[in-house]
């Protein structure tokens, strides 16, 4: 678990970077806070709906539910990988 929150805050960092250098100085502030926004926002209301759906329907409502996310996730990663 150490490893996986190190490796999670380098990938965060790292990505926050390559956002900010992606865009002219004058956007880069406006581009930090709306990325910011959004991803917290996200964060924020997958950890209440997660809650939610545990406490009503169980582990297993939970599991289904983030399944098709993660096979959206699979397909990006298939598709940049196919590019290359």
């Amino acid at each position: 678990m150490i490893l996986l929150g190190v490796g999670w805050n380098f990938l965060f960092i790292g990505g926050t970077t390559l956002l900010t250098e992606a865009y002219r100085p004058s956007e880069r502030a406006k581009t930090q806070a709306a990325h910011d926004f959004l991803m917290f926002g996200a964060v924020s209301l997958a950890s209440f709906s997660a809650g939610g759906l545990l406490n009503t329907w169980g582990w297993r409502s939970v599991n289904l539910t983030a399944l098709p996310f993660l096979a959206l996730a699979l397909m990006a990663v298939l598709g940049l990988a196919a590019r290359r």
